[in-house]
């Protein structure tokens, strides 16, 4: 900015300031937001050739229009980046709820209950497959059994917990 534009944008902002803080006043929420568009002009005309201009008037207001445009722009982005976030919070997460919680720890000891209550190799057999994750294989290697008797002891437990579990599963 140069030493003889300061007089001019001087003179601009006590003209257009009152004019510009009621443009921006009736199209944002609050007065403080009017007052920050309202400097905002004039820092961008402070940085614009004000002399070579026609019409200072459709400039100053161009660049109010302008403001609020990409404010308005600004934030739909915020608003679109906020509600997916909102949206994936939701996606992945499990929202604690302590009734749920107490809930699940009834039915968790329920089914252990349950479990405790099979009779001994079937209760092992049922134990080492779907808790600890071995294989049928190995379980039938080593309680001598042959892959068929352990699939047996499975189903078994299966079909046991399912009918102490009830509608609980």
């Amino acid at each position: 900015m140069t030493a003889e534009a300061v007089p001019d944008l001087e003179r601009m902002t006590r003209k257009f300031r009152p004019a510009l803080v009621a443009f921006f006043s009736r199209r944002v929420a609050s007065h403080a937001e009017a007052e920050d568009l309202t400097q905002e002009v004039f820092v961008r005309l402070a940085q614009s050739q004000i002399g070579a201009l026609d019409s200072t008037d459709a400039f100053v207001f161009r660049i109010a229009t302008n403001l609020l445009r990409d404010r308005a722009r600004r934030d739909r982005v915020r608003t679109a980046y906020r509600q997916s976030v909102e949206q994936e919070d939701g996606i992945h997460i499990d929202i604690l709820d302590p009734h749920r919680v107490a809930a699940a720890r009834e039915t968790i000891g329920i089914l252990w209950a349950a479990i405790q209550a099979l009779p001994e190799p079937t209760q092992q057999i049922f134990i080492l497959y779907r808790v600890e994750n071995i294989q049928k294989q190995t379980i039938a290697d080593n309680f001598g059994y042959n892959v068929r008797t352990v699939e047996k002891h499975i189903s078994r437990a299966l079909m046991f917990l399912a009918r102490r579990m009830g509608g609980r599963a």
